[in-house]
């Protein structure tokens, strides 16, 4: 049986990734250029109903791996998807992705470590996303995913979130700036540093998603954070755990690859892009953004605690601030 270009790209990715596994590395902090951080906010109509439904089909029947993942999560999501409380325009595809991710993630498993090591680097040039890049419809639906259920950056981040990681490391000096280059999880309860090699990140996130709704596991809070939201980081004392503010906004150096868009030399910030968002926790009153305008239309009586910050709005940790 003749063995296809992506069959055998996958079977030398897995194996990769699988070493990788259980050699512990140290993760770079920085602005992850090479990472795919496309956002489709010219392009999300037309790649929605003409494109990514026939990717989809085409980049399943090729990687056995997503195949099993997307059905797994397609069971898990129809048991699921009744108990909450969605936003307009999301389907039953960005909950599939959605939960596909995050199950994954929290099991750690070779088809989680796959898909964040292709999105590391399937955004070095667009001929590596088209060629290459075997999750095309998976990054878009699971992108389309996190800017649908996005809630007002006050509500996300005065909720710290935490993260640990095998020696993190960032250089300081100029802008102090730093992006994921992947989706992450982070938790709300502070984990301790196992050894002195471990990082800490205590993360401000005002993109992040609470998604615990999603796995039916409320008493702890799980975070989901955009790959491009960009933070501010600094030194938490004198060790190795380090502090990330959000700046409230994200930066890509793509916008709309797959329909021709070609990388940018610099990552471009998308300041507004507050479009169709939807408070989903079952616990709050729904809202509703009318595009890019930043009036809302409160569908219940208002919350004060939701109207207190405008976009683009500089907030401080609660560390810093005064009781």
């Amino acid at each position: 049986m003749k063995t296809g270009h992506f069959e055998i790209v996958t079977m030398l990715l897995a194996a990769m990734i699988l070493v990788d596994i259980f050699q512990v590395k140290p993760e770079v902090l920085d602005m992850a250029d090479n990472a795919f951080d496309d956002e489709y906010l010219k392009c999300t109509d037309r790649m929605e109903i003409k494109y990514v439904p026939q990717l989809l089909k085409e980049e399943k029947a090729s990687h056995q791996q997503l195949d099993t993942v997307w059905e797994n999560a397609k069971a898990k999501w129809e048991a699921r998807k009744t108990q909450i409380f969605l936003p307009m325009n999301f389907k039953d595809n960005h909950g599939i992705a959605l939960l596909a991710y995050i199950s994954e993630a929290q099991e750690q498993t070779p088809f989680y470590h796959l898909f964040n090591e292709a999105v590391k680097m399937a955004g070095q040039s667009r001929e590596d996303y088209i060629y290459g890049f075997q999750f095309k419809a998976f990054h878009f639906y699971l992108t389309r995913a996190l800017q649908l259920l996005r809630r007002p950056c006050k509500a996300s981040y005065k909720n710290v979130v935490y993260r640990t990681s095998q020696g993190t490391s960032f250089t300081f000096g100029g802008l102090n700036q730093a992006r994921f280059g992947h989706f992450t999880l982070a938790y709300s309860a502070k984990p301790q540093a196992a050894n002195d090699q471990q990082t800490v990140l205590s993360i401000y996130t005002c993109l992040g998603v609470d998604i615990e709704i999603f796995l039916d596991k409320e008493s702890e809070r799980i975070t989901l954070i955009p790959l491009n939201e960009v933070f501010q980081v600094s030194q938490e004392g004198a060790g190795n755990n380090l502090i990330l503010q959000s700046t409230n906004k994200t930066c890509s150096h793509y916008e709309c690859a797959f329909l021709g868009g070609l990388k940018t030399e610099n990552c471009v910030e998308n300041l507004e892009y507050f479009q169709h968002i939807y408070v989903y926790n079952p616990g709050e009153y729904a809202l509703i953004f009318k595009n890019n305008l930043g009036w809302l239309l409160w569908l219940m009586p208002i919350i004060p605690e939701l109207w207190e910050a405008e976009v683009g709005e500089s907030f401080e940790p609660k560390s810093s601030r005064q009781a």
